[in-house]
């Protein structure tokens, strides 16, 4: 019972933490003109992703790396086929290819590259530099090469550019919090039904950890704002193996079970090929496609356990 409150209270206040973080990183973006697509690859997805961050942190400082790497293969996994998949079936969600192209193969090739870091079953602090140094690149290439003429209309949260720095550091408080009440009680959930940490990771917690792109990615939706939405998804998938796996890394060394190369790490890639050819279909994703994808996480979550 104790496992399972503090499950519940620390989702919530990752969910809240991350959501004042990104009303106030909008905010700030779209008083500096940047556009929705950048603003949802970048601003948004950062804070979104801080969640898997300070989880992946806070496990792989405790001994638990396989929560650490199971909480990012999952939380990709849960942000396309789940957040992508509820979202766009309750509101008209647009991924325009010709604006996502370039996002969606980096998206890709960030894949090949964790694959490569975690065949040998461990990513070292060197390849976590690595990892992050090209999160770096990717956040500069984004800023000085946008994709998408559109201007945005999202609402951020009013106020002087001190109060929105504020609101942005309660909300990181809220998800440090969150997240140290959020892995004990996964830990010890873990340990008391006799199931792997891996498997908590990349079910349990990542879920939990992918609440903010899920709450971002449907209100985005549904103020007409496909841009922000998409965008939110794919740059936190980016965000989680680069920033989350590289920082989490340099702090430890994280253990990567070489069983994930089997299933979850194909399906993680498999979904970010069905991105690329939604993405070429007839535009806004259709419910049925929609439907496929959700279907496609909840059989994730069967094979897993």
């Amino acid at each position: 019972m104790t496992s399972i409150i503090y499950l519940a209270v620390g989702s919530a206040m990752l969910y809240f933490g991350a959501e004042w973080i990104v009303k106030g990183g909008v905010s700030i973006a779209d008083r500096l003109g940047i556009t929705p697509l950048v603003i949802g690859l970048t601003i948004v997805a950062f804070g979104t992703s801080l969640p898997e961050l300070i989880v992946s942190i806070i496990a792989a400082m405790e001994g638990s790396s396989e929560i650490a790497v199971g909480n990012v293969v999952g939380s990709n996994i849960a942000n396309v086929g789940l957040v992508l998949g509820l979202s766009a079936i309750i509101f008209p969600i647009s991924i325009h290819y010709g604006h996502l192209r370039r996002d969606l193969f980096i998206y890709l090739g960030v894949c090949a590259l964790f694959v490569l870091f975690a065949f040998d079953g461990r990513i070292s602090r060197f390849e976590g530099m690595i990892l992050f140094i090209s999160l770096i690149f990717y956040v500069l290439l984004s800023i000085k090469h946008p994709n998408g003429e559109e201007s945005s209309s999202e609402e951020g949260t009013k106020g002087s550019l001190g109060r929105l720095a504020a609101y942005i550091a309660a909300g990181i408080v809220l998800l440090a919090f969150g997240a140290d009440l959020f892995v004990d009680g996964a830990i010890f959930l873990a340990r008391l039904l006799g199931v792997s940490e891996i498997v908590i990771g990349m079910s349990v917690v990542a879920f939990g950890t992918s609440l903010p792109e899920l709450a971002t990615s449907a209100i985005a939706a549904y103020r007409k704002e496909s841009a922000i939405s998409i965008g939110n998804i794919i740059g936190s998938n980016i965000f989680n193996i680069l920033s989350v796996l590289g920082i989490a890394s340099m702090v430890q060394p994280l253990d990567s079970p070489k069983s994930i190369m089997h299933l979850e790490v194909p399906m993680m890639i498999g979904f970010g090929v069905a991105m690329i050819f939604i993405a070429k279909l007839s535009q806004p994703i259709n419910r049925f496609t929609s439907f496929l994808l959700l279907v496609g996480y909840l059989s994730f979550l069967y094979l897993l356990f």
